[in-house]
């Protein structure tokens, strides 16, 4: 019998760990990784910026292209009749010396190729905030519902002892009214809360691929305070230097400051170029006539070209304003996304620091209620209190246990939303928010 009870044990065990596991935060942002088709798509693009260097660099090596024809010529005039079968061998090089804006045509493709990398990168962690949110978007639903759940069953104690009260004539009529109003009450309040649930269910489902039905809690113990380090100019610091979108309009900066290079070398700059040929050709012809002869022709070329641009109608000198204009645009661009980001994360920092201070203030609050439930409860049960008065009394606390939790997940969802914004919202992270998550008992 134990030699069936062990291997079931392990089996249980292990099938139990893989279930944890699985709906871990970690977990749930890799399951949404591999399901969302927004990153797959902005990583399809990095691969092709890539591949759209490699392709722009061969411009600045030499092309070597070869070519053969074999054809048949057939003449017959008044003066002439001759068939005459050929075959040509030919190789051609190209070769671009000097051409400055060839040079600034790989910057630019580099550039773009940097631009997709942070793209991808800043799509991964917009879908680890929105993933994180929706998780947590669960707990706070799943939260409420169990708050609100033992609302009804207390309020449903109550309503049992108001009935029979009522049976024996020790409470009125309105009592029991008052009581069965409140149950009713709550009922529905339940109904909507389970509502909530199953809509955040949905949604993490759409994002991840599958149904989590019951996932970790957030610990008792997780600490809600702010580092002594976490100030609002070192953040703004932070973010100036990681903040994916700031990167990404750098980048477009750097791209429309070398637009105007381009433009000023392609109106502007000479180019040099090497070209050069060999080429073979075979004759046989067919005719009596000796001005024809069959034989080989080898043919050898090669030139030094330079092109100078001198005058275009005005357009070399429109295209390098028009590109100084847009040079402009990318910078001012920059700087307003800037205020923003400076904006969001003092609004972020002062969001945190009211919340760690409702969130004192909600234990207390807790505190208070619990106390003035024990008073009304001692009140009615001497008469000096009524049932409604009690049942405001128990619909206070379980208000503000649930309240105390909602301030509880919100510190969470501001933390991951000022990582994300100063460029810090990565799976490291992720990983260690995991061990503040305990499985339900």
């Amino acid at each position: 019998m134990k030699k069936h009870i062990i291997p079931s044990l392990i089996a249980a065990a292990i099938l139990s760990s893989t279930t944890l596991h699985a709906e871990s935060i970690y977990e749930v942002y890799k399951l949404a990784k591999q399901n969302d088709p927004g990153l797959r798509a902005a990583a399809a693009t990095y691969q092709a910026q890539k591949e759209g260097v490699t392709v722009t660099k061969g411009n600045l090596y030499p092309n070597i292209s070869f070519s053969a024809d074999l054809g048949y010529d057939d003449v017959d005039t008044p003066s002439v009749e001759y068939g005459n079968t050929s075959n040509t061998l030919a190789l051609s090089l190209d070769y671009p010396i000097y051409s400055p804006a060839l040079g600034y045509a790989v910057d630019a493709v580099e550039l773009g190729s940097k631009s997709a990398g942070v793209s991808f990168n800043n799509a991964e962690e917009d879908l680890a905030l929105t993933t994180l949110t929706e998780y947590f978007n669960l707990l706070i639903a799943q939260s409420t519902l169990q708050t609100t759940e033992a609302l009804v069953k207390s309020t449903a104690s109550q309503l049992d002892r108001a009935k029979k009260q009522y049976e024996v004539g020790l409470t009125s009529v309105t009592d029991l009214q008052d009581a069965q109003a409140e149950y009713d009450s709550v009922r529905v309040t339940e109904l909507s809360a389970r509502s909530s649930v199953s809509y955040a269910q949905r949604a993490l489902q759409q994002r991840t691929g599958r149904t989590l039905k019951s996932i970790p809690e957030l610990s008792k113990d997780y600490p809600i305070r702010l580092e002594s380090n976490m100030t609002v100019d070192f953040l703004i610091e932070k973010a100036r230097r990681d903040n994916k979108q700031l990167r990404i309009l750098s980048l477009s900066v750097e791209s429309a400051e070398n637009n105007i290079n381009i433009q000023k070398s392609n109106g502007r700059s000479p180019t040099v170029a090497l070209s050069g040929s060999l080429s073979r050709t075979d004759n046989n012809y067919n005719t009596t006539s000796t001005s024809y002869v069959d034989g080989v022709t080898n043919t050898a070329s090669v030139a030094l070209g330079v092109s100078i641009p001198l005058y275009s109608g005005g357009s070399i000198n429109a295209s390098v304003r028009q590109a100084s204009a847009q040079a402009e645009s990318a910078f001012e661009q920059r700087a307003s996304s800037l205020q923003e980001i400076e904006l969001n994360i003092r609004s972020l920092y002062i969001d945190l620091q009211t919340t760690v201070a409702q969130i004192d203030a909600q234990q207390q609050l807790i505190r208070s209620r619990t106390s003035a439930l024990e008073a009304t409860k001692a009140g009615y049960d001497v008469g000096t209190r009524n049932i409604v008065e009690l049942l405001d009394a128990q619909s206070n606390l379980f208000n503000a246990q649930n309240t105390y939790e909602q301030y509880r997940y919100n510190f969470v969802l501001k933390k991951l939303s000022l990582l994300e914004v100063t460029g810090d919202l990565t799976e490291e992270k992720i990983k260690e928010l995991d061990k503040w998550l305990i499985a339900k008992n």
